[in-house]
Order: structure tokens, then C-alpha cells, then sequence
């Protein structure tokens, strides 16, 4: 009975396996038939190319001809799929992008939602004041390491968001403060009502 050896995802040899073990990999999914295997002292070939495991790689790959519906619709039912199916749209996002925009969009919850219960208003009002600021440096230096990652890193849009909502957040907090100031100026000059 021969031996296999197989390369992992990680990129190492593993094995060697008995084609039992192999069979096994194959029906937990753990093998493809683009997976790389050999004979123990053969050369790489893929799962697919070797024939006592192609009936096994071909039932992973049937699709329905003819699929179940369900009840008087006529529309099939939708085969589930593994999420490593589904290709990858772009690079990965820059998480300072992504905590840039959430820290933009935590300042407005903070100061509309929380700051009206008492006990929490008296946390969340001043730490809404903070958030905007990080959110706008996040999403600068996120921007930055996207345009010089020559196409590695993903999330402009979502920086360029970041930068969007924590501006106009911190020129609502400047709006603010100014009209306080103006009040409180024309009060003390011209006495209360």
C-alpha cells in the first residue's frame, strides 16, 4: 500500500498518509482537488490528477442538475457554500480605516443617544468629545498607509468616510461651543430678559 505526502495550507509537508487518511481529507473538505500530493519518493502532482482519488474528488464537485424547490414556488432552492468559495473582491482594509470610521460613528451615538441618560451622559458627553479627534487621526494615517501600500492594503473609501463623519462631528462640537460663548457673552453685556 503506498504512502502520500501532502502540502497544508500553511505550506508544509505533512504525511506520509495512507490513502485511507487521504480519502478521509478529501471527504472532511480538508483536501481539493487542487491540493498538492505525491507517492512517497514521487513527484508533486494535485488530489484530481491521481486517479484512485479522482471518483472521490468528482462527487465533491457535482452540482444538482435538476434542484429541489420548495413548496409550490418554482424557485430552486439555493445550495449552501462554504465562505471560501466566495472570491475576494480586493486587498484586505487597513484596520485604522475601519476604527477610524467606528470611533466617527461612536461620537454621534455618544452625544445624541447616551449623553440623555443621566448616568451615562455624564461619561459618554466628554468621551464624545475624544472620539472625533482619534477617528480623524486614524483615518489620516489609515489614508496615508493605503496610498503607499502600492495596492496591498484596501479601505479608502472607508478612511475617506472616517475622515468625513469626524469633521463634521468635531465642526458640530466648534457650531456648539461658538453659540455657547455668543450667549453667554450677550447675556453678561446686555443683563437677562
Amino acid at each position: 500500500m503506498e504512502n502520500y505526502h501532502i502540502i497544508g495550507g500553511d505550506g508544509e509537508e505533512y504525511g506520509p498518509y495512507p490513502a485511507e487518511k487521504i480519502h478521509e481529507l478529501i471527504n472532511e473538505n480538508r483536501l481539493e482537488p487542487d491540493s498538492k500530493i505525491r507517492v512517497e519518493e514521487g513527484l508533486w502532482t494535485t488530489v484530481g490528477d491521481l486517479s484512485e482519488f479522482t471518483p472521490v474528488t468528482n462527487q465533491l464537485n457535482l452540482t444538482p442538475t435538476n434542484p429541489p424547490s420548495i413548496g409550490d414556488t418554482e424557485y430552486p432552492v439555493q445550495p449552501y457554500s462554504s465562505s471560501t468559495d466566495l472570491p475576494r473582491s480586493g486587498p484586505p482594509n487597513n484596520q485604522l480605516a475601519v476604527t477610524g470610521m467606528v470611533l466617527g460613528i461612536a461620537s454621534f451615538v455618544l452625544s445624541c443617544c447616551c449623553s440623555q441618560v443621566p448616568l451615562l451622559g455624564v461619561i459618554a458627553l466628554p468621551i464624545s468629545f475624544l472620539t472625533p479627534i482619534a477617528g480623524l487621526i486614524c483615518s489620516i494615517i489609515a489614508r496615508s498607509q493605503i496610498k503607499k501600500s502600492n495596492g496591498t492594503q484596501g479601505g479608502e473609501g472607508i478612511a475617506m468616510a472616517g475622515i468625513i463623519i469626524s469633521s463634521v462631528y468635531l465642526l458640530l462640537i466648534i457650531v456648539i461651543i461658538a453659540l455657547v460663548v455668543a450667549g453667554v457673552v450677550a447675556a453678561s453685556q446686555f443683563g437677562r430678559p
